[in-house]
């Protein structure tokens, strides 16, 4: 698994999601053909009750929705001490505009790429950076290099799936709450998970929210680093 080395070099990362709008009738009456073409959209997808539809699956959707917070973490000891990481968030709270907010998170992926840190995180591929891309084209901000997935190959995108690598190439699916308990690592959803942040976060969550993005880096951490364990005992630090 990961060496010591390598570990120093991940740019643990996840972000969490919510609807511009709490509900559908604001969404509406704020934007009347965004709200048509959520319409059909639900229609495609078979989701007959499309007004419910919005609350419940508007998170999933960069097209219709935003990033709230941004949580990133480094594993180094030597640099670090106490727990051997450092996490910190980006987090769109009222005196950010969604632009000042994707701009500081454009930011820490530039950085990364500058100081060859590989963006790693659970289910990222499918999820957490094709969200910041699309973010990112949206309002016009250049896509840092590390997450560029355009004119590459699957195995040149310089990122690292967390999932990917726990699942092994099984095709049965697992969570990352899942993965955690099978290393016999405590949840980072005691108070929220992911289905619930865009209701949070419209009921003025967002500390709560910020606080369960941290968790789950600092989960992520603890379970790359107890897995490499087991591949290069002694050498890795506990954290």
């Amino acid at each position: 698994m990961f060496s010591e080395s390598k570990l120093k070099t991940m740019l643990f990362f996840d972000i969490e999601t919510a609807g511009k709008y709490s509900n559908y009738k604001e969404f509406e009456n704020a934007d009347p053909a965004g709200a048509e073409m959520w319409h059909k959209k639900m229609n495609r997808q078979k989701i007959e009750d499309y007004k419910k539809g919005y609350e419940q699956n508007v998170a999933l959707y960069p097209e219709f929705g935003q990033i709230v917070t941004m949580s990133y973490g480094l594993w180094n000891p030597d640099k670090y001490g106490g727990n051997g990481y450092n996490v910190g968030s980006i987090t769109l709270d009222d005196g950010d505009t969604e632009y000042d907010s994707l701009k500081r998170i454009a930011m820490v992926f530039h950085n990364a790429s500058a100081n060859g840190l590989v963006p790693t995180g659970w289910n990222i591929k499918n999820f957490d950076v094709p969200w910041i891309v699309r973010k990112l084209h949206n309002i016009g901000l250049q896509v840092p290099s590390c997450l560029s997935t355009y004119d590459k190959k699957p195995w040149e995108v310089g990122v690292i799936d967390l999932k990917e690598m726990w699942k092994s190439n099984s095709s049965l699916d697992v969570t990352f709450e899942e993965a955690a308990y099978s290393m016999g690592i405590p949840t980072p959803k005691d108070d929220i998970d992911g289905s619930q942040v865009h209701e949070t976060y419209h009921n003025y969550g967002l500390d709560r929210i910020q606080t369960y993005c941290e968790k789950d880096v600092k989960t992520m951490i603890h379970l790359v680093t107890a897995i490499s364990k087991i591949y290069n005992p002694g050498v890795l630090k506990t954290v």
